[in-house]
C-alpha cells in the first residue's frame, strides 16, 4: 500500500471520526501554529469561503505556541464552530484524503513536505507565491500573492471540486519516487568514489 495516495475509505473514516458529512467541503492545513505559517490570514480566507459556501469546514492539523490566539481569532471571525483543531496527528496521509483543498499561506518555506504529500494524494493546493515553484510537481498547485483574502477564497472555491487523480506518474517523472531516489543516491556514491 502506498502511504501517500488517495484512499476513499480513509476519507470516510477520517470524516466519520470528526463528524464531517460527505457533502461538506473540507479546506485543510497541516503545520505548527507559529507566525511563519500565517494562520491569521488563513482564517480570514476561510471566513470568506464560509460566507460564500456555508457547507464548508476548515481542518487545522498541528500544535504550537499560537494555538490559543488562533482559536480566539476564529471566534472573533464567527467561524469557530466550523474550524476543526485536530492537534498533532500521525495519520496525515489519511487526513489529506479527507480534505478537498489544501491551503498554505506561509510567509516563507523551504520545500514544504506537506505540499508534496498533498499532491501525492491528488489534493489540489493553493499556496503562497513565496514558496518555491519546484513544489508544484503535478500541476495541482496554484500560487497566489499574500494579502488579498478574497482572491484566495475564490481560488480555493474554484478548485475545491477537482476530481482526485493518480499522481504516481508525475512523481516518477520528477524523480520523487523511492526507486528514483535510490538510483540517484547510488549513482552519487559511485560518482564520489
Amino acid at each position: 500500500m502506498d502511504v501517500f495516495k488517495y484512499y476513499p475509505e480513509e476519507r470516510r473514516n477520517i470524516r466519520d471520526e470528526f463528524s464531517i458529512a460527505s457533502d461538506v467541503k473540507l479546506i485543510g492545513h497541516v503545520g505548527r501554529f507559529d507566525e511563519q505559517k500565517n494562520h491569521m490570514f488563513l482564517l480570514d480566507v476561510f471566513q470568506k469561503i464560509h460566507q460564500k459556501d456555508s457547507n464548508t469546514k476548515l481542518m487545522l492539523v498541528g500544535k504550537g505556541a499560537l494555538e490559543e490566539k488562533i482559536r480566539n481569532r476564529a471566534k472573533e471571525l464567527g467561524v469557530y464552530d466550523s474550524v476543526i483543531f485536530t492537534g498533532v496527528r500521525s495519520d496525515v496521509p489519511q487526513i489529506l484524503s479527507a480534505m478537498d483543498v489544501f491551503v498554505l499561506p506561509s510567509f516563507y518555506e523551504g520545500m514544504p513536505n506537506t505540499i508534496i504529500e498533498s499532491q501525492a494524494t491528488g489534493l489540489p493546493c493553493v499556496i503562497a507565491d513565496t514558496i518555491t515553484k519546484e513544489a508544484n510537481i503535478t500541476g495541482l498547485v496554484e500560487y497566489l500573492p499574500l494579502g488579498n483574502s478574497d482572491a484566495w477564497a475564490e481560488k480555493a472555491l474554484s478548485i475545491i471540486n477537482t476530481e482526485r487523480v493518480d499522481t504516481k506518474d508525475s512523481f516518477v517523472l520528477n524523480r520523487y519516487d523511492i526507486k528514483s531516489v535510490v538510483e540517484d543516491f547510488s549513482r552519487s556514491i559511485f560518482d564520489f568514489q
